[in-house]
């Protein structure tokens, strides 16, 4: 079968592989521990026909040079993936042949202290599926069976694909604890900001407020809810904040990462507001530019949020609602496996939001 392989030093090669069966166990290097290793049972596990996978952010992290994460040389990448299940272990129950299924790809270990205590996202032992195992760019693709959700056999793929994504999303908005009418800001409009504005709109947003440089994420936002879109290139988002809201916005998340946007954030928000550092900040940045007077001074609740930990199910119920159709607007390119070069360097020119590959 056709796969893409990541090959080290910011390479990713399209080969034949050999097509994956369950005749054997799933070895797979952990992500904290790269010398040691998380073993499935074959048992355990099913076999999946790739039906569609997305482009993310950290794929192209991986392929830096030098690199912005680490990844497995000689694994298939593609984390973000849904699938047709063709096999089963023998000790598989949870799934049947035929059933459309979503991928948690974070294999966590479920015995430490943070699995057992509500923290499973912060398992030392932890390992991911499409980084350090193989993935979803390839036609198909082996996972345990503790790592799939079923999806409604009519889900569209279009939004099937942006599970794992959305569950980070969710994830998150649990600690924003959103309350009908109250204004929010979001940071960066890209896929996970996209999915704060509908996760906003849904929940009973008053003001949806986003800062976003780019013309085609702007013109995406006002079509999913935003009812104020600021181009922070030309525009003064605090300023215009304070023109719409009476004594600032209730919430603020960065979707983005750019280090400026947190001291913006933080004049931004009422006293009292909540900030969610979502995006990955660049730590010293961040503390040249913030003042920290202000935040005590307003009383702001700041907290950090880290992939999904017991957002699975509620995203699927998420996914299923006629009011979430329109997320299917931020895949902006459909693409073949052998043309995912193309989708990578769309991406790294932020000529695109989210690219699907369909093996």
């Amino acid at each position: 079968m056709k796969a893409a392989v990541f090959k080290g030093e910011g390479k990713l090669v399209i080969e034949d592989v050999p097509k994956p069966d369950l005749s054997k166990d799933l070895i797979i290097p952990k992500k904290y521990k790269p010398n040691e290793f998380v073993k499935v049972r074959k048992e355990e596990l099913v076999l999946l026909r790739v039906l569609a996978a997305g482009i993310c952010g950290t794929d192209l992290h991986i392929l830096s040079v030098p690199p912005g994460h680490t990844a497995t040389p000689g694994a298939i990448l593609g984390h973000e993936f849904v699938g047709e299940v063709v096999d089963i272990g023998s000790e598989v129950d949870n799934v049947n042949v035929g059933d459309l299924v979503a991928v948690d790809p974070n294999i966590k270990c479920g015995k430490c202290w943070f699995c057992r205590n509500g923290y499973p996202n912060m398992c030392p032992e932890m390992t991911t599926l499409g980084i350090y195992g193989n993935g979803g760019f390839a036609e198909y693709a082996v996972v345990p069976a503790k790592q799939v959700y079923v999806l409604p056999r009519n889900m569209d793929i279009d939004k099937a694909v942006l599970f794992e994504p959305l569950t980070t999303a969710v994830h998150n908005w649990e600690k924003v604890n959103l309350k009908p009418g109250e204004n929010i800001l979001i940071f960066g409009a890209g896929p996970i900001g996209a999915f704060f504005i509908k996760l906003a709109q849904i929940s009973g947003a008053n003001e949806i407020i986003v800062s976003e440089p780019s013309s085609l994420r702007r013109e995406i936002a006002r079509k999913l809810g935003a009812t104020k879109v600021v181009d922070p290139i030309n525009e003064d988002v605090v300023e215009i904040v304070h023109s719409v809201t009476k004594y600032g916005v209730d919430v603020a998340i960065d979707a983005s990462g750019v280090p400026v946007v947190i001291e913006q954030a933080v004049r931004a928000l009422r006293p009292g507001g909540r900030l969610s550092l979502f995006g990955q900040q660049n730590i010293h940045a961040f503390a040249d530019k913030v003042s920290f007077t202000l935040m005590n001074q307003k009383e702001l609740h700041i907290f950090g949020s880290y992939a999904a930990a017991k957002s699975f199910d509620q995203t699927i119920e998420i996914l299923k609602k006629r009011e979430t159709d329109d997320l299917k607007n931020i895949i902006t390119h459909r693409l073949k496996l052998e043309d995912i070069h193309k989708g990578l360097e769309l991406m790294r020119k932020k000529e695109a939001l989210k690219i699907v590959i369909y093996p």
